[in-house]
């Protein structure tokens, strides 16, 4: 039911954005092989995603999402993956900064798929309950300014490619397509990629779905966010106009860090690095890499006239206990306790 497509994307041409959402769809209503989904996946990476197909793939995900009431005028942060490097949750921890900080954050994301390294894993593992009822999650949102949407809960069709992703054994398109398919809809957003040539598509595509204000972050050495370790390379939409630029540590008065000396790993280890934050103890680079982050959210959001601006912020929020305040009101109203 899906050759054509195959056969089309084999020969080195895209598909359009109209022939690729068709493609999701009948994969996800008909009984379609898991070989052969496996086999357009491979094919699809193997030629180069193109934004069109991602932009396919993403509303034909968005259409066939749980629905969820809340509001759009929050920020969402997340990453592709993809580096292979072990790395601290950094997003995760940057929604407790913004919310803190008075920016509201609806994350969407996921368990690791190979390894306990998501954001959710972590989560998990600080003790926070996030499948929730959509009344429940509305009430803790408006307390706290900052929610969770677990993927698996808010996108039950992608139980139909499990299989054929496994089969794959690579980064697939739906690594590309998931992060830009929040059902909440936030019209601002990060989203860290792992190669600039992706950054790019993945502006269009965002530019497509109409996102009020996002960047796309690319650090070096190839991670998904931005870096402490080196240059990132930003792709910025504002109003009608998308500007490209570097930043670099220095710029905010931060030393450069070797990435393999910065900790990070399962969420074992993340969630003694992220409570350690919490009470100020951690080593400055893991403060640095997560204000950073924070920061350039802040900006995105028009919360501060700069990422410096949101970096010193988000500094300022860690200093006074702010985020650790904010993390413990969100745990106890995740269990239930009012």
């Amino acid at each position: 039911m899906i050759s054509k497509y195959i056969d089309k994307i084999k020969v080195g041409r895209s598909l359009q954005s109209d022939e690729a959402e068709q493609c999701l769809n009948i994969i996800l209503e008909k009984d379609v092989a898991d070989g052969q989904i496996a086999e357009l996946l491979i094919a699809l990476s193997e030629k180069g995603e193109s934004a069109d197909e991602i932009l396919g793939f993403s509303r034909a995900l968005l259409a066939k999402s749980r629905s969820v009431s809340l509001p759009s005028n929050a920020i969402d942060s997340c990453g592709t993956g993809g580096s292979g490097l072990n790395r601290f949750n950094v997003s995760t921890t940057a929604a407790f900064v913004l919310s803190a900080g008075g920016v509201p954050v609806v994350k969407h994301g996921n368990k690791g798929s190979k390894r306990p390294n998501g954001s959710f894993d972590l989560l998990e593992k600080l003790g926070c309950e996030f499948d929730f009822e959509d009344d429940r999650l509305a009430r803790i949102f408006a307390k706290t300014n900052v929610c969770f949407l677990f993927a698996r809960a808010y996108h039950p069709v992608m139980k139909k490619v499990v299989t054929a992703r496994q089969m794959a054994d690579r980064r697939t398109i739906f690594n590309l397509s998931a992060p830009l398919c929040n059902p909440a809809n936030p019209q601002y957003q990060i989203l860290g990629t792992i190669d600039v040539a992706m950054g790019r598509q993945l502006a269009e595509v965002l530019r497509q779905l109409r996102r009020k204000r996002f960047l796309i972050v690319i650090g070096d050495p190839g991670i998904d966010e931005i870096s402490i370790s080196g240059p990132t390379h930003i792709f910025e939409r504002a109003g009608n106009v998308t500007r490209e630029y570097k930043i670099t540590p220095s710029d905010f008065g931060i030393t450069e860090q070797n990435y393999d000396t910065i900790p990070g790993g399962d969420s074992d280890e993340n969630a003694e690095i992220f409570l350690s934050l919490l009470q100020n103890r951690t080593p400055e680079p893991i403060l640095d890499l997560v204000c950073l982050n924070a920061g350039a959210a802040f900006y995105c959001f028009g919360r501060t006239d700069s990422i410096k601006d949101g970096f010193d912020l988000s500094k300022s929020l860690f200093a006074r206990g702010l985020v650790q305040d904010k993390f413990l009101e969100y745990k106890r109203l995740s269990n239930g306790i009012d």
